[in-house]
């Protein structure tokens, strides 16, 4: 599968870096009309769709696309020397460091703040929370199923004894919303700890701009606090599993307290920002 190599730019009022510190729900989003990498994500579905419908086409016409894959392998066999390595390669598509020792430094430094910050007990416990979730929805997936419905293109969730149909609706959401935040909690604890290190390494280089440890810590936090919320709701409708769920509860008290306290300014970090005009 071939990409145009000049796809369209988009166009409008968009909020500079708005995608920066999100949670990567569109969905439910109030702001994707102001959002580059949305508008960018549209049309490259567009695109994607469009050569969908070139491949159609191609496997339509079976038979002469195999004789041109034949010609390609016969061409091939000419061929007589390796495609050269990225490392080596040429092109300014990739860019080259002036000074391959100091790049290799600079992601050796990096790597070093990133394994720092996974060692840190909130990681850890960041860590085991989600494993944690992972085990309990399969463990109840026989009881606690989702299936997909194809009318709204969504997934539907049952549940023994629960038949209202609003009360299935917000369980749905409820365990969407452990399932979406799961992982990105543990991703976002390990990027806010990483950049708090590179902040406080080079803290003039950084002097002037939002921390990007506070705005990560925030959709940590902010994830924290929807996942609480929604194990809340499924505590009180499944009753047979509310000593299950506790543990839940409690990892999840226990790291917004403690990324809290590491980033106390996260909660008055301002994103998206005010512009200027508004």
């Amino acid at each position: 599968m071939e990409f145009n190599d000049h796809l369209e730019l988009p166009e409008g009022d968009f909020i500079p870096g708005i995608y920066n510190y999100c949670n990567r729900w569109c969905e439910r989003c109030i702001y994707t009309d102001r959002c580059r990498t949305f508008a960018s994500e549209k049309i490259f579905t567009r695109e994607f769709e469009a050569i969908k419908r070139r491949e159609k086409s191609m496997e339509e016409n079976k038979d002469f696309w195999d004789q041109v894959n034949k010609t390609i392998e016969e061409a091939a066999e000419l061929i007589d020397e390796e495609v050269p390595l990225l490392k080596n390669d040429e092109s300014p598509l990739f860019g080259q460091w002036e000074d391959d020792e100091d790049a290799e430094e600079a992601m050796k430094e990096h790597e070093e703040k990133r394994a720092k910050a996974k060692d840190q007990d909130m990681s850890k416990v960041a860590l085991k929370y989600e494993k944690a979730v992972h085990k309990w929805f399969e463990e109840r997936k026989d009881i606690l199923k989702q299936e997909y419905n194809p009318d709204t293109e969504d997934f539907d969730l049952s549940y023994p004894g629960i038949i209202d149909e609003l009360e299935l609706k917000q369980l749905t959401e409820s365990v969407e919303v452990i399932q979406w935040y799961h992982i990105q909690i543990w991703i976002k604890i390990n990027r806010a700890l990483t950049s708090s290190y590179e902040e406080e390494e080079d803290s003039d280089l950084f002097d002037g701009f939002p921390k990007d440890s506070d705005g990560s810590a925030m959709v940590a936090i902010n994830g924290i606090d929807s996942s609480i919320g929604a194990w809340g709701y499924l505590r009180g409708k499944l009753l047979s599993e509310i000593e299950t769920i506790k543990p839940m509860i409690r990892m999840l008290l226990w790291l917004k307290m403690e990324v809290e306290k590491e980033f106390p300014n996260a909660k008055d970090f301002e994103w998206p920002p005010k512009l200027e005009d508004e």
